[in-house]
């Protein structure tokens, strides 16, 4: 394994999708933190500006994820090591995804997870129902499966996620916020 790039700022916000992680990311950035987009819906994004539907750009799930991974780098390479950032999804949730669809993990993606390290990271709880829009190709019963693999895929390398349960966008800020202003980076090597 190659040299970890342990970022104790940057704090993941994860979840499934429609779990409500872009509106609580928005709140932050009213309150003057620096926030990341997610890798995906920037790749779709994209693609929907090219005349693509986001149905046509996952037909290849697996290069999907691949391109997603590259984006997550392209950002993250862009960002202050030292600052204090939020981004919507890490390196590890790509494993999570490689997962769920079964892919295998290449050395390339492997390397990209088993080097990244952030700060905190704040899994979201379902919300009960999975709100549809161009972006969004999964079914209902995806959100809970893919929470566990979340939670397993941060776990497993340290990060002990933070479970931020369904309740209001207030009640989630206040949540993320006294984790937040209390966090005490732990020494790495």
């Amino acid at each position: 394994m190659g040299k970890i790039n342990y970022h104790p700022g940057w704090h993941i916000i994860t979840g499934g999708p429609s779990t409500g992680k872009t509106t609580l990311q928005d709140e932050l950035a009213k309150l003057g933190y620096k926030t990341i987009a997610e890798a995906a819906r920037l790749e779709i994004d994209d693609a929907v500006a090219q005349g693509m539907t986001a149905e046509e750009l996952r037909e290849d799930e697996k290069r999907f994820q691949d391109s997603v991974v590259h984006r997550r780098v392209e950002l993250e390479n862009k960002l202050d090591p030292n600052e204090t950032v939020i981004l919507d999804r890490g390196m590890q949730d790509s494993l999570a995804y490689y997962r769920y669809y079964q892919f295998e993990i290449e050395p390339w993606v492997q390397e990209l997870v088993d080097q990244s390290r952030y700060g905190l990271v704040f899994l979201m709880e379902p919300l009960g129902f999975l709100k549809r829009d161009y972006a969004r190709t999964e079914v209902n019963d995806f959100n809970d499966y893919i929470t566990d693999l979340l939670f397993d895929a941060y776990n497993e390398y340290g990060m002990n996620p933070i479970r931020v349960p369904a309740v209001s966008v207030e009640e989630r800020l206040k949540i993320v916020l006294e984790h937040l202003k209390s966090y005490k980076p732990e020494p790495h090597d």
